[in-house]
Formats: C-alpha cells, structure tokens, sequence
C-alpha cells in the first residue's frame, strides 16, 4: 500500500502543530522569566515512525511528533546545591545571632560596658584607700559597687532573654519543617494524577523543588526519585514516580504521599542542662515513633544546628565521667547511703582547690543526668575532691535519681565504667558558655572580694562577719550569706542550701549578685582596716589589699588573665566565633554562587536565548506552513487541471 495522496500535507502540518507547541513553550518561559523557582522547558520533539511506502526507496518519513513539555533540570547540581545549602543556612544564622551577643558585651562611649563599670569600681575604691573614713567616698564607692552587680544581673538577663527567643526560633523552625513535610507529600500525590495520564506537571514540580531547597537551608537533606513499576506488566513503568526526601543522617521525613512529624517537648525545671538555662527549653523528637532528633552530629549543618549551638552550647564543657558505684556507702564522706542516687568520677578539672573548682561549675542543683544512654532527673548531689598536680579530681553523687516514667532510682543496674553525662557537650560557644563564663568570675571576684573584707572590721571597731557580696534565693526572703572557709573544703553538697547559714559559691551567679543590704544602708559597716582592736578610720590596710584584685593575678587569675582582662576573654571568643561564621558564611556563599551560576546556564530563563528561539520556531514555523501552501497549490493543480 502507498502513501495517501496527501501525505505531504500531513507532514506539514505535523511540524505546524509542533513549532506552534515550541513557540507557545517561550512565551511561557519568557512570561516567568522573574518567576522564583521556575525552571525553563522545552518541548521535546522527535522523527515520527517512518512508513512502510512499498516504493524502491522503502521507508517514508511522516514528520515530527512532540513527545512533551520537559524541565531543562541538572538533578546533580540540584544535589550539590542543597548540601551547600545547609552550610548557608547555618552560617548566616550563626553570624546573625553572634552579632546580637556581642552587642551585649559592648563597651564604648556611648555604652558602659564591663570595662567601663569595672574601672569606675576600682577608681571608687581607690578614692576609698584615701579617705576610708569619709561616708562621701563610702557611698560612692557601694553606689559603683551595686552598678557592677547591677551589670551582671542585666546581662544575665539579657543572655537568658536571648537563649529564649533562640529557643521560639527553634519552635518555628520545627513548625516548617512539619509544614514543608505536609505540603511536599500533597505536591507528590497532584504530580503523579497528572503524570499517570501522560503530561508532566512542571509547574508543580517547581513548586516541590522550591520547598526542597527552602528546607534544604534548614537541615541536610536528601532527595530520591525512582519510577513506580507495574508488576503486572513486565515492570514497564506506569507513569507515577516515588519521591522520597530524607533529613539529618538518613531520617526519612517524605515517603511519596506518607511523611513523618517532628514534636517539640519544653524541658521542665528539673530537666535543665547548664545551671543559668531558662525554662522550657525545647527537645526535638519523632512524633510517630517518640525516638530523638539530633541535628547536632558533626557531620550535619543547618540553620537548625547552628539555633540549637547558639542555645545549648558550652563549648564541650559539660560535666561527665564514669561510674564509680551505685551506692555512695564505700566511703564517701559526710553522705549516708540512698538507694536512689549514682556517684561516678568526673573528668578532672584544672583548679587550686575545691573551691575554684566548684566556680567552674555549670550543672544545675536538680537536673537531667545521662547514666549509659538514659537520661534520668536528679534533685541534689554532694561532691568531694582530690588535688592532682594542677587539676583537681572530683567524686560526685547525685541523689533522688527519678527515670522517665516518674519512678525512682535507675531503671537497670549500669556496670561500672558506665558513661554518665550531665546535660549534654555542644561543641560550640552559645549562651551556656557565655553565662557560665560570667558566672565564674562573679563567683571568683565575689569570693576573694568577701574573704579579704573579712580579715578586717568596719568603723564601729566590730569585726566583719557579714559578706560585702551576697546572693538572692528565689526561694528565701532577703540576701543569702557566704561563708568562705565553707565547712570541709574537701566536701560540698546542695543539701545545705535548705538549711539556715552560709552557703557556697556555687549558688552564686550572675543573675543574683547583689551587695550587702546592711552596708547599703550604713555604710559604716564595711571593713577598711585591718583587726587590731583600735578603730582607725584613716586607716585603709584592707582596701590596700582589695586593690590588688584588679591586676594582680597571684590574687585572682581568670583564663590567665587579670580580673580587670574579663572583658577582653570575652569578647575574643566573640569576635572568634564573628569571625569564623563571617568567613564561613562568605565561603559557603561563593559555593552557592558557583552552583547558582552552573544551574543558571541549564535552568533558568535567558532573555537572550528565548529571543533567539523566539525567531527560530518561528521561522520553523513559517517554512512548515509554507509546504502546506505548497502542497495545496499540487493538490489544486492536481484535482482541479488534471481531473484525476
């Protein structure tokens, strides 16, 4: 059998349709060309099946068929752009964030910083050493005095209110992840409707992908699509593909039209990590399976990671060691043996004394105690200490163990060497660090502040018995004593704060430094001179000896600095953290550029190139409608002249 008297005709109009489909595929392209997210198409056109003419050339071209509007999309440098992606995402967050801390710690002349507060403290003082005896130079001196305490307190807060709207970022961050989840397994389902017939749904692919990148920014992610299969039909595919997206270490988050939820859980009082955390912290877990979510391993990134660095992390500084027995009834001294408690051996700690050691201290009196994987809460805990060279090493039991279901003591027996982990070891300087930081001095300052006030006696000739610095329980009216050879200074424990008396500096922090309400109000009652009987108000041995606080590190020493150098350690670990996310967010921006840039030239609409197409298909398109005229004016003859 030939061909049809108006085959030509029909191969024209073949490459009408075609070229008309072309021209319409620019105009949408051109139309988005400043579409986020849009990805450029075209229309894939191939030869139709040749037929058969039965003629000595044998086979006969019929034209072209379109075979679809298709996404001109590099799935690789998808893949390379969303790994970058995380990086972004968690350097700009960190640097953001950074900038607002150090805002806090700002001393300038138009803001009284530590510096300023502090120099203006010792200049008080030092105005003191003159005329010790002078209620004038008394009162100036307890008003800088309450300035600086006023500082720390003020910047306590501030770091805490900090750490707060971190953890709301947290929260919203989560909600998107949810909400991307949600949105991307309805956008799976619409896609495969449409494509089970035929058609590709670019335009909801667009959509899909955007929402990949944006949660991409967030958490590290990885993406799958592989075709659905008909069994049935020697596994030819059906049309349908399933897209598969999974976040932070493989956790599947989309399974075609399925997706899991993540939930968050605040943290109560008693589950509290570092000692000056505020309440409510959120941890991170499946909703469907009740298991954690870690974004903090290593090997991840993510605007995630670097909100919950910024909110829990203390620089690796977290208390752990190993298990040293269940019961602490082998010797322990001063502690009666309780059934519901744990002692282990902490790693040791660089400091003169117990005391030093203590300041150091950032774990919370009731908390969250990790014993072989499982976190328990605790209520109080005693410790004792042992000098090693220039380290101390510290033995602790904490008590009133309570597992998660609210029963008492551990829910197995750990063996010992066991792993126990108070809070947990971020691995980067966030707000815990900060805050534990500022403690130490405050705790360091305020402690040998008290103890050179006391080998004197005020203006009545009485020995100074009260500390010049306090501290305010927020369960107890008034200001809270010190006591500076606290009972053995091989021992310590918590339980003590529920008793009447002095108590330890480890209670003291930043957010509840005050000064002596007694000496505010006569300020006769602070100590300038050495105890010798005689009341000598010209006399300043005392503040002599205060004096050296500032500079001299043989009298304090913080981080190998002076107490005055407070500011400086600060702001180093500030500006080096600044600085580092400063130059990983430019860095990690070139690469995302680079990509962009490699995307760009196969994705992204070309004001150029569609022109250029513009008057291709169109020529194309003329030269086709051109046989048909052609082949009309051959059949006209053919019909009308010749009269076959």
């Amino acid at each position: 059998m030939g061909t049809s008297q108006f085959f030509g005709l029909m191969i024209g109009y073949s490459g009408l349709t075609a070229y008309q489909a072309a021209e319409n595929t620019v105009a949408n392209n051109v139309a988005n060309v400043e579409t986020e997210g849009y990805t450029k198409q075209y229309t894939a056109r191939k030869a139709s099946d040749a037929l058969r003419t039965y003629t000595s050339y044998g086979m006969q071209g019929t034209g072209v068929t379109v075979t679809g509007v298709e996404q001109s999309r590099n799935l690789f440098l998808d893949s390379k752009y969303r790994a970058n992606e995380a990086d972004v995402g968690r350097y700009e967050t960190h640097e953001s964030h950074m900038i607002r801390i150090e805002k806090y710690f700002e001393d300038s002349s138009t803001v009284n910083g530590f510096s300023t507060i502090f120099n203006k403290f010792n200049a008080a003082l030092e105005e003191l050493d003159k005329n010790p005896g002078q209620t004038s130079t008394r009162t100036a001196f307890l008003g800088a005095a309450q300035t600086m305490a006023e500082y720390f307190r003020n910047m306590s807060a501030n770091l805490k209110a900090e750490q707060e709207s971190i953890n709301g970022e947290v929260k919203t961050t989560v909600e998107r992840i949810n909400t991307i989840a949600e949105e991307v397994a309805a956008l799976n389902k619409q896609i495969n409707l449409i494509e089970l017939s035929g058609p590709k749904a670019n335009e909801l692919r667009d959509k899909r992908a955007l929402l990949v990148d944006e949660l991409s920014k967030i958490v590290d992610v990885e993406v799958s699509e592989v075709p659905v299969l008909n069994e049935a039909d020697n596994n030819k595919p059906t049309g349908a593909n399933r897209f598969t997206v999974k976040i932070s270490n493989g956790n599947t988050l989309v399974s075609n039209y399925d997706f899991n939820t993540l939930e968050l859980i605040g943290r109560k009082p008693e589950e509290r990590y570092n000692q000056s955390d505020a309440d409510g912290l959120y941890d991170i877990r499946w909703k469907e399976t009740l298991s954690p979510f870690n974004p903090l391993a290593d090997n991840l990134s993510g605007s995630l990671k670097a909100l919950m660095e910024l909110r829990d992390g203390n620089n690796n500084e977290n208390l752990s060691g190993v298990k040293s027995a269940l019961y602490p009834n082998d010797g322990f001294k001063g502690y009666d043996a309780v059934e519901n408690s744990v002692k282990f051996q902490t790693s040791t700690v660089k400091a003169d004394n117990l005391e030093e050691a203590l300041s150091k201290f950032n774990i919370p009196q009731n908390g969250t105690i990790n014993v072989s994987g499982v976190n328990y809460t605790y209520s109080d805990w005693s410790v004792e200490g042992q000098k090693n060279g220039d380290a101390y090493e510290l033995t602790l039991v904490f008590k009133n163990i309570k597992n998660d279901t609210g029963g008492n003591g551990l829910k197995t027996t750990p063996a010992l060497g066991a792993d126990v982990e108070i809070g947990a070891a971020v691995d980067y300087q966030g707000i815990p660090y900060y805050q534990s930081q500022m403690n130490q001095w405050v705790r360091q300052f305020a402690y040998r502040f008290n103890k050179i006030e006391k080998t004197g006696q005020d203006l009545n000739g009485d020995d100074m018995t009260t500390s010049f610095f306090q501290w305010k329980d927020e369960n107890k009216s008034g200001l809270q004593e010190f006591d500076e050879d606290y009972g053995n200074p091989e021992e310590f424990n918590t339980a003590e704060r529920t008793t009447a008396g002095p108590y330890h500096y480890y209670f003291l922090t930043g957010e509840n430094l005050f000064v002596n309400e007694n000496i505010i109000k006569d300020p006769r009652l602070m100590s300038t001179t050495a105890k010798d009987g005689d009341v000598d108000t010209d006399a300043s041995d005392v503040v002599d000896e205060l004096l050296k606080i500032k500079d001299n590190k043989s009298v304090m020493e913080f981080r190998g600095c002076t107490s005055a150098e407070f500011l400086t350690c600060i702001l180093s670990d500030i500006s080096l953290n600044s600085m580092s996310a400063k130059t990983f967010k430019t860095n990690s921006g070139n690469i995302r550029a680079a990509i962009q840039s490699q995307k760009d030239s196969v994705s992204s609409v070309d004001d150029d190139e569609e022109a250029l197409d513009l008057v291709k298909f169109q020529n194309a398109y003329n030269l086709n409608a051109k046989v048909i005229q052609t082949m009309t004016e051959i059949y006209d003859r053919l019909i009308l002249q010749t009269g076959v």
